[in-house]
């Protein structure tokens, strides 16, 4: 977490990617091998997404999920596509 003044939100890539490094740093060295991040649909960039996978080393594996709400709307959309899609 970062405070910010007032009510500014933290809706950049640079944003993520700042906090995200802040909270790596604080991980122990015997904890960094395997890393898991999760993050929200504000999260949902490909720069974030890139940015994470380029933090893969040949010492360090880091994988990401992105959670994402779904509406009825999306649902439905969903519900159209064909099986193979």
């Amino acid at each position: 977490m970062r405070l910010r003044t007032g009510s500014a939100g933290l809706n950049t890539v640079a944003g993520h990617v700042t906090v995200l490094g802040d909270a790596l740093a604080q991980l122990p060295d015997t904890s960094t091998a395997k890393i898991l991040v999760r993050v929200d649909g504000a999260g949902a960039t490909h720069d974030l997404h890139e940015h994470l996978r380029d933090l893969n080393t040949r010492l360090r594996t880091v994988r990401f999920t992105t959670g994402l709400a779904i509406t009825e709307e999306d649902d439905r959309a969903i519900a159209k596509l064909p099986a193979t899609a």
